[in-house]
């Protein structure tokens, strides 16, 4: 540290952040850990895992919709979201077809 600096406390929403993200590693050990099927097993552990980068993408990164570079990444965020549903979707169909 240089001279003369204060140590800044963290802020608020650092630790909000932190604690969605302990909460959902929680989630995680107890979807990993359930009886569930492998198919819901793993569709809900992608979607906390989409939702764990979400939350490091805005909060760590300070990403915004003002900022092009961060905007993006939101944007291939959202659309990642968005073709995983539908992959999972067409399996669900396919496996209840046969």
């Amino acid at each position: 540290m240089t001279v003369g600096a204060t140590e800044r406390p963290p802020r608020t929403s650092s630790l909000g952040a932190f604690a969605v993200l302990a909460i959902l590693t929680g989630a995680e050990v107890l979807v990993a850990s359930s009886g569930l099927g492998d198919r819901r097993r793993v569709t809900a552990l992608t979607g906390l895992l989409l939702a764990k980068a979400g939350i490091l993408l805005v909060f760590s990164l300070r990403a915004s919709w003002r900022r092009s570079a961060p905007r993006l990444a939101l944007i291939a965020l959202l659309l990642a979201v968005g073709f995983t549903v539908v992959l999972m979707l067409e399996a669900v169909y396919r496996t209840g077809v046969r």
